[in-house]
Formats: C-alpha cells, sequence, structure tokens
C-alpha cells in the first residue's frame, strides 16, 4: 500500500454533511472500469462496483450525506462522464491530456502492470522491446504510463483492445495473442484460473510499469480541489489505522472465490 506522510491535524476533516457533489447531480457519482478483477468490476447484479478500488473509495467518502454511490461501466464511458462533469472517476492515471482537464487526488494505490504469455510460444517478457513486432492484449481505453504508451503510438507492437481482462487471457490461451498487459494482481488470479499443462501461462520477468493511481474530477467543478484534499486526508487514516490493509485483505479475498 502507497504511504504519505501525515500532515498535522490530517485526522481533524470529518465530512461536513452535503460534503460535495458536482454540479447539477443529486448524488456523487464515482464511476470505475467494469471488467478488473480485483481492483475493479461490476458487481453482477447491476451496475454497482466492486473490487480494491471501490472499497478504498467507499471507506474514504464514508460519512458523506448523501452518501456517494459506486458506480462500474466499460473504461472509456468512465472517462466520458469524467469529461462531461457528470461523474468522478474512481481509479485513473494521471496523463498529460488528462492533467489539462482534471484535477487529481494524491495517489491512493500504486498498481504494477505485469506481462503475461504462454511458455514456449514467446520468450518470457523481460523489457519493453519483447513486445516489438508482437500482438499485445490491453484493456480498451486504459493508459499504461508513458513508458508504454509511446511506443504503442509509434507503432512498435500491435495492441488489441478488449474490454476486460477475462477475454485478454482467454485469446491469449487460445493464442490470438502473443502477451497480456494486466495488473499484477489480477494477472495472477487469471493465470491460475486459465493455465493447463498443454497451455501454461507464465508472468513476465519484470513488471512494465507501476503506475499511481488516482480520484480524478474535472477542474471546473465547483470545490473540487477541497473535495480532493478531504479525500486525501481520509485515505492516509485509512492506511494508518489498518483499515486499508484489511480491506485489500478481503477483496484479494472475495475474488479469489468468484474466480474460483
Amino acid at each position: 500500500m502507497h504511504r504519505r506522510a501525515l500532515m498535522a491535524g490530517a485526522l481533524a476533516w470529518p465530512w461536513r454533511s452535503g460534503a460535495w457533489s458536482l454540479p447539477g447531480q443529486s448524488t456523487l457519482d464515482v464511476v470505475f472500469d467494469d471488467g478488473s478483477v480485483p481492483t475493479m468490476y461490476r458487481d453482477g447484479q447491476g451496475t454497482g462496483a466492486l473490487g480494491l478500488y471501490p472499497a478504498l473509495v467507499g471507506a474514504a467518502l464514508a460519512g458523506m450525506s448523501p452518501p456517494a454511490r459506486l458506480r462500474a461501466q466499460p473504461f472509456k464511458r468512465v472517462l466520458a462522464e469524467l469529461m462531461a462533469g457528470t461523474a468522478v472517476a474512481g481509479a485513473v492515471i494521471r496523463t498529460p491530456e488528462r492533467e489539462q482537464r482534471c484535477l487529481f487526488s494524491q495517489p491512493y494505490f500504486i498498481e504494477r502492470l505485469s506481462v503475461f504469455s504462454l511458455r514456449g510460444r514467446v520468450p518470457p517478457f523481460r523489457r519493453l522491446p519483447d513486445l516489438n513486432g508482437r500482438r499485445v492484449g490491453v484493456i480498451r481505453g486504459w493508459s499504461y504510463g508513458a513508458g508504454f504508451d509511446q511506443p504503442r503510438a509509434r507503432g512498435d507492437f500491435i495492441c488489441e483492445d478488449v474490454a476486460s481482462d477475462a477475454l485478454n487471457f482467454e485469446k491469449l490461451v487460445r493464442q490470438r495473442l502473443d502477451y497480456v498487459v494486466a495488473t499484477e494482481l489480477g494477472g495472477r488470479l487469471h493465470l491460475q484460473r486459465v493455465s493447463t499443462g498443454d497451455s501454461p501461462v507464465i508472468e513476465g520477468e519484470q513488471s512494465v510499469a507501476a503506475t499511481p493511481i488516482h480520484l480524478a474530477v474535472l477542474q471546473t467543478a465547483p470545490g473540487a480541489a477541497e473535495f480532493l484534499a478531504h479525500f486525501d486526508q481520509h485515505v492516509v487514516r485509512l492506511v494508518n489505522d489498518g483499515t486499508a490493509a484489511s480491506l485489500m485483505a478481503r477483496e484479494l479475498e472475495r475474488a479469489a472465490r468468484l474466480m474460483s
């Protein structure tokens, strides 16, 4: 869990009644990607969000009145709602394009991204040039950090975009992809699910990136900076009192049951 130094008085910032909402919205909608178990995914019963990131964000926003509503949907729609000012994005990385229009919380998690492949089909991933000329599975709309996004834009490798990690791993075992980029936590769960004796999936020897995860709000939303400052203070409390670690353990166990 990413830790930061506590500022004096950090724990004395309770959410106020009616703390904050976006213009024209009666509730605060916080939206997450719906296909990245165990970090963020749809609950299966509707549009509610489950996973490590919704759990952490929900705990940090607990006590708001009216309460925040956590939703999951395809990532391109997450970005569309963020840019339209109708929702807060619950888990994004900072990119130059997003920084032009959005404000961000401090990172509340550091997400390690791993590269997975079939043993014996291609060399295990060690460094980014290993992907050159290969077909690489990614999630539609995601940024994987400048180190990955720039060679992708140059066409050094061919990215195939899908809606979820599960679809990428299915394509991998069918040999329709050479590599899959996934979160370390999620990729290891899928590795256990899809590997067989004939086609074992392996994790690369090095991570492709370590990306800080943020809450994001449109810059033009009144009071956005104060809202994010309050959120940061509450994340610090969750880390220091052990709640964040407990939530992480709970969500990893829930995801493991879901995929067993």
